[in-house]
């Protein structure tokens, strides 16, 4: 690598990672770094917990309406069946 190109990266590269770091203290900064860790408020988590009882509660509900579906599919058939030819 030029030397020169060198002495001009070294500035950028050191007033990058002093931006960097100042971020970090603002609030924006903070919920960034608290949302890559992974944390949630109690609002937050306490919505996450309703939206999944909800989606266990449809995912019930579409495995009963499955069900009926396949119950009205074999009493169609069977009914369908004991029909004679020429009626």
């Amino acid at each position: 690598m030029d030397r020169h190109a060198l002495a001009v990266l070294i500035p950028v590269i050191t007033m990058f990672f002093t931006g960097l770091i100042a971020f970090s203290f603002t609030r924006l900064g903070k919920a960034v770094a608290k949302r890559l860790e992974g944390g949630v408020d109690g609002e937050t988590a306490e919505r996450l917990s309703r939206l999944e009882a909800e989606q266990d509660r449809l995912q019930r509900e579409l495995a009963e309406a499955h069900e009926r579906l396949d119950f009205a599919e074999r009493v169609i058939a069977q009914q369908g069946s004991r029909v004679l030819p020429g009626d």
